[in-house]
Parts: structure tokens; C-alpha cells; sequence
């Protein structure tokens, strides 16, 4: 059976609604300190951000299969459907969200995980705000859906869109703390593999205030959700420097 999202989940984009403006806390103090954070911490890392950058060298693009990857959902279409096409189109690599608000009704996700055996899968677990302030709450879940999924996949991308209010996180800070206590999880599975940042749209500085902080945790990878359709070809530019290829060598420099 199919779980119930909360009202403020639109089923049509599979995303949260968008915030009324006066829901977005843009300038209170918690907020104005994480910008003043985010600031000191670009003055502080631009030169080696810069270096790493100017550095990298360009890499022979790797076979499609190996590069292009599909995002698929239990919640459209039949479950068989999906597998099929999936199985036609032959892509290897995929992504399932799965709710932290849906641990208690893991089964429905599993089973159509199921279906995709074989597969490199990739697990987003989503927070939203009641992740934020019930931190604890927060870490249970990610620990129940990464011992449920264990056996079909090792490799699991935490939150999600971090870096837009209506997701959860009012701004970077509440992201780093959901973030805490991670190595608790690698404890019992040394072969566990964690993605984040999880910033969506091209910001870099969000992005290098997930990955340059004061806190304590281990991530494998860092993952972004950078939207080219959004601004037509992926050649082009933002902030009149920045297409696609730039984009994320700019973000690997940032993780170096």
C-alpha cells in the first residue's frame, strides 16, 4: 500500500510546496550568523579552492554507462512497468528517495527495490523539518532505512536540496547538524558509503560551507543536484565563467 506524505508534500513534483516568503527566515540572527560563517569560510578557503582548480586536468569522459544514471519512484506507474523500461533503456545506476518520514513503511520501498537487482543503487534519504528539530529522531531513521537496504546496496546519499527552506533546513548549519553522528553508522558497516553536501543548483558557497567546518564527520562523496535543463544547454555559463564541466570541477576542487 501506498504511504501518505504529509499536506505540504506535492505529489505532482514529488517535492515539498514552496514556503510563503513569510515562512522563510532569511534574516534572523541563527540565519545572519550562518552567513557570516559561509562568508569567513570562502575568504578562508579561496586560495586553495583556486589552486585545486586552476590544477585539475581534464579527464577522458568515461562510457555512458558508467556516467548517466536514473532517478526512479515506487509512487508513478506500475512497479513491473517501471522495471521494464528500466531494464530497456539499460542504464546501471540509480537513485531511490526514500522519506525519513516513511520508516515505519520501509516494505513499500524495499519491494520495489527489489526489482532492480543488480543495479547500482543509490539511497537519498530525505529530511525535512521535523528532522531538523528532532535531531535524534533524525539519526534513528537514517540508521533503521541504511540496516534495511544493506543487503541490496552499500551506498547512501544524505538530505536532500539542504539549501532550500521549504526541504527542511532554514539554512547550511542545520544541515552540519544533521550530519553529526554519522560515524556511528560505519561502526558495524566499515563498508559504508556516504554522499553529501547534497546542495541543489549551482552554489558554490552552501557547497563549500557543507564541505569546510568545524565539524566532525566523514563523507565519501559529494553529491549536487545541478539542473542544466533549467538554463537550456549545459554549455551554458553562469556567473559568466561557469557551464557544466566548470561547475563540477570547481565543486571537486572545493573537495580537495
Amino acid at each position: 500500500m501506498k504511504p501518505e506524505h504529509p499536506s505540504s508534500w506535492d505529489p505532482h513534483s514529488d517535492q515539498p510546496f514552496k514556503l510563503d516568503r513569510s515562512q522563510k527566515p532569511r534574516f534572523k540572527a541563527d540565519n545572519l550568523n550562518e552567513y557570516l560563517r559561509t562568508a569567513l569560510t570562502a575568504i578562508g578557503s579561496i586560495p586553495a579552492v583556486a589552486w585545486h582548480y586552476a590544477c585539475s586536468q581534464k579527464h577522458s569522459p568515461p562510457p555512458p554507462t558508467d556516467f548517466i544514471g536514473l532517478g526512479i519512484s515506487p509512487d508513478h506507474g506500475d512497479h513491473n512497468e517501471v522495471a521494464d523500461l528500466t531494464e530497456e533503456l539499460g542504464v546501471q545506476k540509480l537513485l531511490l528517495r526514500v522519506p525519513s518520514w516513511h520508516v515505519s513503511e520501509l516494505d513499500y520501498y524495499l519491494d520495489f527495490a527489489a526489482r532492480f537487482k543488480g543495479r547500482d543503487l543509490l539511497i537519498n534519504i530525505l529530511q525535512s523539518r521535523q528532522s531538523v528539530l528532532d535531531p535524534s529522531h533524525w539519526l534513528d531513521a537514517v540508521d533503521q532505512i541504511i540496516t534495511a537496504f544493506y543487503p541490496l546496496t552499500k551506498t547512501f546519499q544524505i538530505g536532500n536540496a539542504v539549501n532550500r527552506s521549504k526541504w527542511g533546513c532554514h539554512h547550511t548549519g542545520e544541515y552540519l547538524e544533521l550530519l553529526k553522528g554519522l560515524s556511528d553508522l560505519r561502526k558495524s558497516r566499515p563498508d559504508l558509503v556516504l554522499g553529501g553536501s547534497s546542495v541543489i543548483d549551482f552554489e558554490p558557497l552552501a557547497t563549500l560551507r557543507t564541505l569546510s567546518n568545524g565539524h566532525r564527520y566523514q563523507l565519501d562523496a559529494c553529491t549536487c543536484a545541478l539542473y542544466v535543463n533549467r538554463r537550456g544547454s549545459p554549455y551554458a555559463r553562469q556567473y559568466g565563467l561557469f557551464d557544466l564541466e566548470r561547475k563540477i570541477r570547481l565543486i571537486r576542487a572545493m573537495t580537495e
